[in-house]
């Protein structure tokens, strides 16, 4: 055995020997390419400090930066990242592969894909080789190069392209190291001919120059690919800035894994809403791509810029309809408006099983449907009571259209501004005699005041309403996830209960939940969802899946009232409400914020109209009063309602008042 074991050995090392020179020459031929392509490569890639402007490194003033960039022309024309460019700069200087300085201006910056172009002085500037978007493959040799510390020489990292069409189909992926340090650089292959130019991109940081460079050193970096950077320089030549597109849709889908894709809300004042989209079309295509997800249409509108017109294929009733869009920069908020009558919520059946009960989806089906009033209770002091709409009646019509039920008033001709003009037909509940009056529908209130309860109930279940008792408990499993605790009111006024999410219950017994919210859940139709990590950890910005789960099953089981969706949190789960306060979830929230503020950042390229944002916090310090009052005024910028309220009620009774209003018309 020891012979046989050594003999082992013996060949071992003779073909290590034998192996050994071939290795080396391998390694010395891979090193020696990467070598040749980056020195056919490097006059193109130039070193440019930034200086002043409005530069931030790490929420840190600096008065300059330095960064790399492309040269795409003789003539000087020049692509970076918009990465050092976070503000109008005081001066750029363009550093050659020799050395030697040039002045350069900044031309226009491209938002979308995060890209600045760029003028140099002179016209003796060296324009790489570039590889078209559709040569470059899974798995080819990727070079990562950067001028940022030294101009005579690049910095260098290798790797393979791991991936194609990542970020929305704007990037290719690459594990060669990608950080500040070769912002703007060149990823060339193995010829020396530039790939793409390496950019921070992130999914969730759309707008933002600094967003994606949470990923540094985790072996994912992202770069344009350089034939469509061309085409952006193309464009950018113009002087103009490239913003993102806005079309003012939101979408919905009745399950994860349909490919029913709906409208679910259109943005007043938006691209959507001037082409006639409405509620409840279904989606069919988006140029010539079929949308068969829900982030088919995000996909494509990624891509695109304010000002280009993209062709939609819809189906309503049945029919095709083809709509063009022109998508925007910005769509102006308006001043929301209401009338000031709540009303009514479909009765909430006994669902054991679980099944889906009636939501905006039932009433979005397209059906024909006879004339049918809708009883209403009207809020005192609102417009409507001003204009003599009795406490409780039934609307015949609106501005002499006659109501189909509820559906009637997903319609975009009912979707309030302030300022508004209304004719009402009513009459008394079960009366013939119908009688018009005429209202102009008010801004939202300023202040949340004290609301009677009562209102959300009709005159007769009132009556008959028994007092409350203690409110309903289950646990909800949610696989894979955690589990979502569900309190519900008793007893039910056979309106369906607004959800209130709590994200930061994790360390709370529910006995202290229930002493706080007490009899409000009945008294309001509430029901709080309480959703938890495995290990009963805080939630993070990672546990959207779990809160999502926790709503669609609650909802379906309980038959919620999504129309008054709250999501409330303290300021280290703001991220992850944001998620469902910003409409870019499948399900919109209003949100509460017992502490901290939503920041200018988050608020880029949001709107805000028809949500809420109730900020609870009362800073001591003076900067944190600034900060929370600079927020409130970005809010009601983006269209959000950010009212006030009574300080002296419990916070419960705050929110259970402004529920109310939630759910008005």
């Amino acid at each position: 055995m020891k012979r046989s074991h050594l003999l082992h050995q013996l060949i071992a090392l003779l073909i290590a020997f034998l192996l050994q020179p071939a290795c080396d020459s391998m390694a010395q031929d891979a090193g020696q390419q990467i070598r040749s392509a980056v020195s056919r490569a490097a006059q193109s890639v130039v070193r440019i400090r930034v200086i002043g402007g409005e530069q931030t490194v790490d929420g840190n003033t600096v008065s300059s930066l330095t960064t790399s960039g492309i040269v795409l022309t003789q003539a000087g024309q020049i692509l970076s990242s918009s990465f050092a460019f976070q503000g109008r700069a005081a001066a750029v200087t363009v550093e050659t592969s020799s050395g030697e300085r040039r002045a350069a201006r900044l031309v226009a910056v491209d938002h979308v894909r995060r890209l600045v172009l760029l003028q140099a002085d002179g016209t003796d500037w060296q324009p790489p080789t570039i590889v078209p978007r559709e040569q470059i493959q899974v798995g080819q040799h990727a070079i990562a190069l950067g001028r940022f510390y030294d101009s005579q020489q690049p910095s260098v990292s290798s790797g393979i392209i791991s991936a194609l069409n990542r970020i929305h189909g704007r990037a290719v992926q690459t594990d060669a190291k990608i950080s500040p340090v070769n912002y703007g650089g060149a990823l060339i292959d193995l010829s020396g001919a530039v790939l793409g130019i390496l950019v921070p991109l992130s999914p969730r940081g759309r707008g933002n120059p600094s967003a994606g460079i949470e990923w540094y050193d985790s072996g994912i970096g992202f770069a344009i690919p350089m034939s469509d950077a061309g085409l952006v320089a193309a464009r950018l030549q113009a002087g103009k800035d490239l913003q993102p597109g806005l079309a003012g849709l939101q979408l919905t889908a009745p399950g994860p894994f349909s490919d029913r894709v709906s409208i679910r809300r259109v943005q007043p004042l938006s691209p959507a809403q001037r082409a006639g989209i409405r509620p409840g079309d279904r989606l069919l295509q988006a140029g010539d791509r079929p949308i068969t997800r829900l982030s088919s249409l995000e996909e494509v509108l990624a891509a695109k810029y304010a000002g280009d017109v993209i062709e939609l294929t819809l189906q309503r009733d049945g029919q095709p309809l083809q709509v063009s869009l022109e998508l925007v920069d910005r769509i102006p908020p308006g001043a929301a408006g209401y009338a000031g009558v709540i009303l009514p919520a479909p009765s909430t059946p006994e669902n054991p099983d679980g099944q889906v009960g009636p939501d905006l989806q039932a009433m979005l089906k397209p059906r024909s449907q006879p004339d049918t009033p809708v009883l209403v209770q009207t809020i005192p002091g609102s417009p409507a009571a001003l204009a003599g709409l009795p406490a409780e009646a039934e609307l015949v019509a609106v501005n002499d259209k006659p109501l189909k039920g509820l559906r009637s008033f997903l319609s975009p001709d009912l979707r309030l501004q302030a300022g508004t003009e209304i004719s009402l037909a009513w009459r008394k509940p079960q009366s013939g005699d119908v009688q018009t009056l005429k209202l102009t529908a008010g801004p939202l209130p300023e202040n949340v005041t004290t609301v009677d309860p009562r209102i959300l109930t009709e005159t007769k279940a009132r009556t008959a309403q028994k007092d409350a008792s203690i409110p309903s408990r289950e646990e909800l499993p949610i696989e894979g996830l955690g589990s979502c605790t569900v309190i519900l009111p008793t007893p039910s006024t056979g309106r369906r209960p607004a959800p209130v999410v709590l994200l930061s219950a994790d360390a709370e017994s529910e006995a202290a939940i229930l002493q706080r919210w007490g009899s409000l859940l009945a008294d309001y139709q509430l029901m709080l969802l309480i959703p938890r990590t495995p290990a009963r950890t805080p939630l993070t910005a990672d546990d959207a899946p779990l809160v999502l789960a926790s709503l669609q099953l609650a909802s379906s089981k309980y038959s919620a009232d999504q129309s008054a969706l709250i999501v409330m949190a303290t300021a280290p789960q703001t991220e992850l409400a944001w998620q469902f306060a910003s409409g870019n979830s499948q399900v919109t929230a209003d949100l509460v914020l017992q502490s901290g503020w939503v920041s200018e950042f988050l608020l880029q390229e949001v709107s805000g109209a028809g949500r809420s944002v109730m900020l609870l916090d009362r800073p001591e310090k003076t900067e944190n009063k600034l900060l929370l009052e600079r927020s409130r005024s970005a809010l009601q910028n983006a269209g959000f309602w950010v009212p006030k309220s009574d300080t002296e009620q419990s916070t419960e009774l705050r929110i259970a008042n402004w529920s109310v209003l939630l759910r008005a018309w």
